[in-house]
């Protein structure tokens, strides 16, 4: 009985501890990892301040134009990934195409639709954080080229690694 008292007792500061060795942290909350500013000016529309998609799941956060971040208004998305997503993304195929790019985080690419029906994803690695960062138009408004989508997620994307 008192070896597993013990062991009981010793669990979280063992765990603890090979949090500390392997680097394990918690995920930061993605809305903190961009300001309205950053967002408006990538969508070229006033954004609100980021909110999390589902209230209690900070990994995935959207501005908008909008309170009600509507299809027809400019939005983006900014979603932490979890363990091996961006490897599995990169290597997907299936109707994709991956373009690296160079000079955000320690790795990036951009995802896309071989058809090119889709805005692509951003998707990058920053230390052991991955997220990938998309501008969803809205149809309100006039398109952005594909040119100008990558050049607004890769600014986008330079903030938020800059905060990691």
């Amino acid at each position: 009985m008192r070896a597993i008292t013990l062991a009981t007792a010793l669990a979280p500061l063992l765990v603890g501890a090979w949090h500390h060795r392997t680097g394990w942290q918690a995920a930061p909350d993605a809305c903190s990892l961009l300001t309205p500013s950053d967002v408006s000016t990538a969508i070229e529309s006033t954004s609100l301040p980021g909110k999390r998609l589902f209230p209690t799941n900070p990994s995935f956060c959207i501005w908008s134009d909008s309170p009600i971040n509507a299809v027809t208004n400019r939005r983006v998305t900014l979603e932490i990934l979890k363990p091996n997503a961006y490897d599995v993304a990169k290597s997907s195929g299936n109707g994709t195409k991956v373009e690296p790019v160079a000079g955000i985080g320690d790795d990036a690419y951009y995802l896309e639709s071989i058809k090119g029906s889709q805005p692509p994803y951003l998707y990058v690695r920053k230390g052991r954080t991955d997220f990938q960062v998309r501008i969803l138009n809205g149809l309100n408004f006039k398109a952005f080229t594909l040119a100008q989508e990558k050049a607004k997620e890769a600014d986008l994307a330079k903030a938020v690694s800059a905060k990691l």
